[in-house]
Order: C-alpha cells, then sequence, then structure tokens
C-alpha cells in the first residue's frame, strides 16, 4: 500500500465532514472559556483517521457485495483495478480504526470517558453503515446516522477536547453540522440511484424518487444554512453565529447548477463545498462572539 494509494481510499473529497464539525465544537468551546490547540489538533487528526477508516470499510464492504465496479464514481479504485487484493484495504481499515483509537485514548486521559462512550459510538456507526447483514448505508436510515455521528456527536466531542467541557450553544450548533453532512450523503445517493436500484439498494433518494430526493436535498441544505440564523435570532446562539447567511446566495446558485444535466456527478463535491464554508461560517461567528 503505497502513501498515495492511502490517500485515495482516503477519498479527501469527503474529509471536509470532519472538518466543518471540529471547526464548530472548538469556536462554541470558545464561548464558554480557553480552549487548548493541541487537544483540539488531536481530536481533528482522530476524527480524520476515523472518517478515513470509515472509508476505507465502505471501499472494501461495497466491493465484497458487488455494488462497486470499475464504472463506479466516486470510489477509489484500487481493489477494481486489481492494484490491491479486497483483504488488504480492509486490513488497512483496521488498522487506521486501531490508530485513531490509540491516539483517541490520550484524549480519554486528559478530557475523560465521555469522549471513549462517544469515540466507541462513532466506531460502531461506521460499521453499522458499512458491515453487518443489513448495512444502513444501503437503507433510508443512512442520512439519520451521519446526522447524528457527523453532527452532534463530532462537535460535542470536539467541544470536549477544545475546552473539556460540552455548552448548550455547542449542542445547538451541532444541529447545522448534521443537515448539511446529511446533504452530502443524500448528493451521493442521488449521483448513485440508478446504479443502486439496480443492485438492490433502498436508500432515502431512491424511495422518494429523484425529483423528490433532489428537493429533499434542498431542503437539508436549506436547513443547515438557516439554522444558526435561526437559532440567533431567537437568542439561542449569539447574533454573529447569523454569519451563514452571507454564503446564502452563492451556494443557491450552486445548488441550481445541479439541476443541470449530468450535474450531480458533481454534487457531493459542491454540498460539501457549501457544508464547509458554512462550517466555517458559522464558527468564525461563534469565535467573533467569544472574542467580544
Amino acid at each position: 500500500m503505497t502513501l498515495a494509494d492511502w490517500w485515495r481510499l482516503a477519498r479527501p473529497p469527503t474529509l471536509a465532514a470532519t472538518l466543518a464539525p471540529v471547526a464548530v465544537g472548538t469556536a462554541a468551546a470558545a464561548l464558554a472559556g480557553p480552549v487548548s490547540p493541541a487537544w483540539t489538533l488531536v481530536m481533528l487528526v482522530v476524527g480524520l483517521l476515523l472518517q478515513i477508516a470509515t472509508n476505507m470499510t465502505n471501499e472494501y464492504a461495497d466491493y465484497a457485495r458487488g455494488v462497486d465496479d470499475r464504472e463506479s464514481v466516486g470510489i477509489a479504485g484500487v481493489i477494481v483495478s486489481g492494484r490491491h487484493a479486497p483483504a488488504t484495504v480492509r486490513a488497512w481499515a483496521y488498522g487506521t480504526y486501531a490508530a485513531a483509537f490509540v491516539l483517541g485514548l490520550a484524549l480519554v486521559a486528559a478530557r475523560g470517558l465521555v469522549l471513549l462512550l462517544l469515540g466507541l459510538g462513532a466506531i460502531l456507526a461506521g460499521f453499522l453503515y458499512n458491515a453487518g447483514p443489513r448495512p444502513l448505508s444501503a437503507t433510508p436510515l443512512g442520512e439519520a446516522l451521519v446526522f447524528v455521528v457527523m453532527g452532534p456527536v463530532e462537535v460535542l466531542a470536539s467541544e470536549i477536547a477544545a475546552g473539556g467541557r460540552v455548552t448548550a450553544a455547542g449542542a445547538v450548533a451541532s444541529v447545522a453540522v448534521g443537515f448539511l453532512v446529511a446533504a452530502i450523503l443524500t448528493a451521493n445517493n442521488l449521483r448513485d440511484l440508478d446504479q443502486d436500484r439496480a443492485r438492490g439498494r433502498r436508500t432515502l433518494v431512491i424511495r422518494l424518487g429523484r425529483t423528490a430526493g433532489f428537493r429533499f436535498l434542498v431542503a437539508l441544505v436549506a436547513a443547515g444554512m438557516g439554522w444558526a440564523p435561526l437559532a440567533a435570532a431567537l437568542g439561542w446562539l449569539p447574533l454573529p453565529a447569523a454569519a451563514p447567511l452571507l454564503a446564502v446566495p452563492w451556494a443557491w446558485r450552486a445548488l441550481e447548477r445541479l439541476r443541470e444535466p449530468g450535474a450531480l456527478r458533481r454534487g457531493v463535491l459542491v454540498v460539501g463545498r457549501i457544508h464547509l464554508v458554512t462550517a466555517f461560517l458559522l464558527g468564525a461567528g461563534l469565535a467573533a462572539a467569544a472574542v467580544v
């Protein structure tokens, strides 16, 4: 396994889904007191390793079930091309999970057992998403799972890592992150709708249909971008947390372009950018409120 192969298996365009909750969780922690840059960095590395391990497990599991082939979009392709045996990818996935777990133990020692429970929950969620007799990635529950794990769970874990505490602001802000990471998965499933249906998968967008599925994607993005401004208006978050409103015109134009024929092939990248920009605007707003 070369470094280049490992990086392809990591699926770099998806990694913003980990950067976003760490940024928001750290900024929310700053509202309540000092934060630790060192433990924040450790949390970021642990989160990235968990996501990379999950991506590797997905690559192995989908190939083993006959879901992926040479024509599949969004995969690393190191198995279907014959470059590496499935067992090699599986071993690297487990090894990456183990690295995340070992590094996470340092966080647990510094910040408490709650992080251990959250970390074990994230690993279990990654397994249930990809493996087992009925992987949740092939059911209508996929969006709900990633909403919880890569929204509230990762944001609150990042809060604990950065500041040693969970705050009401962090809990509220985490909902916005959850909506948008669920939108990334919906964009992925819209892109793969025909292939998934042919292979017996029953994702939420297959149940909804392409048109309703796209409307659901737009609704998730609108909810993710509108949640923090609404919370700020209601007094649940400081007013600077309404900063994601600045990106709404740009995000709307990006979503409109996804309606063009064939444009959904880049839907994951487009929605991933919206997710990252929204999270960093929200994080910047929270950080600005902390300074003031």
